[in-house]
């Protein structure tokens, strides 16, 4: 499940995912901050993003702006 929005300055851009896992395949607790890659490639994205994991949940926060890809 996951939302974006795009706002009124149509440069920058948010989504939030939900996901889940059963408790077989994976139980986490805490988080990860993932920031741009310093040396992207050609028509690599680039975004930042933040993963908190609450056992069987994850909540992912991403994030960006369109002029980076410039």
């Amino acid at each position: 499940m996951g939302f974006k929005i795009d706002n009124e300055e149509k440069d920058k851009w948010y989504e939030i995912m939900v996901g889940w896992k059963w408790p077989h395949e994976g139980f986490t607790v805490g988080y990860d901050l993932i920031e741009p890659n310093p040396n992207p490639e050609a028509d690599e994205m680039l975004y930042c993003a933040f993963l908190l994991y609450l056992g069987c949940v994850s909540v992912v926060f991403n994030w960006g702006k369109h002029s980076w890809n410039e």
